[in-house]
């Protein structure tokens, strides 16, 4: 009895360990040497390239020491691979005519490619521009709430849902993607706003002609009206504060080439109109101030007086 429990107890153990390397192998990541000459861009690939110092530095190291982390990349016809992730560590190879590379294969599908594109950009770039960031937060927001989706269509034992996707990501994804990055929640909204102005307003955030915040003020007018302002940037050679950029989005749907300048200056306020306030004219006031004993006496005299001026209106 003792050695059949003993023996099912060791079954058991070679069981458990069989499967422990079984997984540890199929989670190897395999490296392959690619040659660099069968390398192509990832397609929708949103970020520019790195500054020119970054490069030179990262060359310098490739250089010295080797491509020290494999890039990322899939299988695409004829023998030919797409980079996910290493862009700039295979145009330094080519340049050092370096001609294999190491690589990491994958077999992702479009949206895992991007979605993979975008989070290695996001984690390995020390500067990268506003919009560029905002375009990044944007499609990785979108790409996993479409993920999301599809794993609640395909998921057919509606039981284990909670376990299989995540909740949903209105409560989730910008929390979570603050989790993972160096910005706040409310930063990433808005870099995603960013994504609204036309191309010319972002490339002046870009170029910090136009601030962060400012570029978000700006992104709730109307593409007409971002025409506008962009032109009397460049005309006129001027930044646009958030104060003034605050200014243009409070008066949505109304800005022209001949007022755009004096909003942005603050010198457009409209004249209030006068509004009744039963108040009495100072110089009137001064006049009859001495002919009442107090402002009952006033009023009683005040609507006897308008109610003969109306009734003598309608029966004329």
């Amino acid at each position: 009895m003792q050695g059949d429990l003993l023996n099912k107890f060791l079954e058991n153990q070679e069981k458990t360990e069989k499967n422990k390397n079984a997984k540890e192998q199929e989670n190897k990541e395999e490296i392959s040497l690619i040659d660099v000459d069968l390398l192509d861009e990832f397609e929708n690939h949103i970020f520019s390239a790195i500054s020119k110092n970054k490069f030179e530095e990262l060359k310098e190291s490739i250089s010295r020491a080797g491509v020290l982390a494999p890039i990322i990349v899939r299988k695409k016809a004829n023998g030919r691979f797409e980079i996910i992730s290493g862009h700039n560590r295979t145009r330094c190879c080519k340049e050092l005519e370096i001609k294999q590379i190491p690589a990491i294969i994958k077999d992702y599908d479009n949206d895992m490619a991007e979605l993979i594109m975008i989070e290695t950009n996001l984690a390995q770039r020390e500067n990268i521009l506003p919009c560029e960031k905002g375009l990044a937060y944007k499609i990785r927001y979108d790409l996993i709430k479409k993920m999301n989706n599809k794993k609640v269509q395909n998921d057919s034992d509606t039981s284990t849902l909670e376990e299989k996707v995540p909740v949903g990501l209105e409560g989730n994804s910008i929390d979570k993607l603050a989790n993972e990055s160096e910005d706040s929640a409310t930063q990433i909204k808005r870099f995603i706003r960013l994504t609204e102005l036309n191309d010319n307003l972002k490339q002046k955030v870009n170029d910090e002609i136009i601030g962060v915040r400012a570029g978000v003020e700006l992104s709730y007018i109307k593409p007409e009206e971002q025409v506008i302002v962009n032109d009397i940037i460049e005309e006129k050679n001027i930044k646009i504060t958030t104060a003034q950029a605050e200014r243009l989005r409070e008066v949505y749907g109304t800005i022209t080439k001949e007022n755009v300048l004096d909003i942005i200056k603050g010198t457009d306020k409209k004249k209030k109109q006068d509004k009744f306030t039963g108040k009495i004219n100072k110089k009137i006031y001064k006049k009859y101030k001495d002919k009442f004993a107090n402002d009952n006496e006033f009023s009683e005299l005040i609507d006897f007086l308008l109610e003969n001026h109306y009734k003598s209106q309608s029966d004329e």
